[in-house]
């Protein structure tokens, strides 16, 4: 799916909420993870992951959801949008004082650094709500 306009359809079919979720949002915010990779695949839907350069409280608030779950040191909540479940993460930096250690976290970085500390770059792939014709992959997970 290189083709910018077969992935911007592609988004539209599979999340059309998420159009509203670009609309109100006061950051930038990208979906990613298992989302893209299965619009990709031509999979159809799949968990919705956001990640927020910014807060993801503000953009809870922004679309009047409230949090089901939230971890304020990672920056990470769950909300429940008209019986939606999505994940909400603010981008952020991690570092490691030990191997086998919680991640230390600064919230606020942008979404390339964001994306450089992900597992798998399949899961290192984002697409901007505010531009879905735009598949940000920065270590080739296509």
């Amino acid at each position: 799916m290189s083709d910018r306009l077969d992935l911007a359809a592609a988004l539209a079919a599979a999340y059309p909420e998420l159009a509203e979720v670009g609309a109100a949002a006061p950051d930038p915010v990208y979906l990613l993870g298992g989302a893209v990779r299965d619009l990709i695949l031509g999979r159809g839907r799949a968990d919705i992951d956001l990640v927020v350069e910014g807060d993801p409280a503000a953009l809870a608030a922004a679309l009047g959801a409230e949090p089901v779950v939230s971890h304020s040191r990672f920056g990470t909540m769950k909300i429940d949008w008209n019986g939606e479940e999505i994940d909400l993460a603010a981008a952020r930096r991690e570092s490691y004082p030990r191997p086998g250690a919680l991640p230390m976290v600064e919230l606020g970085a942008p979404i390339r650094t964001d994306l450089a500390r992900r597992d798998f770059t399949v899961n290192a792939m984002a697409i901007p709500l505010a531009d879905p014709t735009e598949l940000l992959d920065p270590y080739d997970g296509q």
